[in-house]
């Protein structure tokens, strides 16, 4: 008996377009980032899901009702500790200004070795997130799960399931709206059966207007 699980990584967001550590922070879906949402669900018709948990963010939790719109699942179930990692004194400010100002420091924290000022740690993130991946499974054991996160988030939770070390956290791409699988025994094995599959959102345009 096996139970398969669907990671999703939310759509597009103005703080994507304007590469913030919208961590925490909220910040809304682009007209695009809708849209591949919409594309998304398109890409799962004919999946049933006996669970669907989220980040209680906003991007997340639009992210998963309208991928969702036209699809028969049990209502969503909002989890904290599928949030994106928090980053402190970086919050919702520009990437670009925290690497002019602070060079090195973000330096290190893209190679794990530090984090963010008054942020959350590699360790904490890479805990909760599995966590909550678990406690899914084992409310929903033999059957299928859809799981919407963040970026950053879902890097952590594989290199956590992998096994890999702290240095290799960010050692993953994550699409918006992409498609991660995951499998677990009933003995609790995990095995990754896709990463990051983003093939329902080539080509996709901005709507028009």
């Amino acid at each position: 008996m096996t139970t398969r699980v669907f990671v999703v990584r939310h759509g597009q967001t103005y703080g994507n377009i304007e590469g913030r550590f919208c961590g925490h922070s909220e910040t809304d879906l682009t007209p695009l980032g809708v849209a591949q949402a919409r594309a998304l669900g398109r890409r799962l018709a004919g999946t049933d899901f006996d669970g669907v948990y989220s980040s209680d963010l906003s991007r997340a939790v639009k992210t998963g009702e309208h991928a969702l719109e036209s699809l028969e699942a049990p209502p969503m179930q909002l989890d904290q500790r599928l949030r994106e990692m928090y980053y402190g004194d970086w919050e919702a400010r520009p990437g670009s200004e925290i690497g002019e100002a602070h060079p090195d420091l973000m330096r290190q924290f893209f190679l794990c070795r530090a984090t963010a000022p008054n942020g959350e740690g590699f360790e904490a993130i890479r805990a909760r997130t599995t966590e909550a991946v678990r406690d899914a499974v084992s409310t929903h054991r033999g059957g299928t799960v859809m799981v919407v996160s963040h970026g950053n988030a879902i890097m952590a939770m594989l290199a956590e399931f992998l096994a890999l070390p702290i240095e290799a956290t960010w050692s993953f791409a994550v699409d918006n709206t992409s498609l991660t699988r995951l499998q677990f025994s009933k003995s609790g094995r995990f095995t990754l059966l896709g990463f990051n599959d983003h093939a329902h959102i080539e080509g996709l345009a901005e709507p028009v207007a």
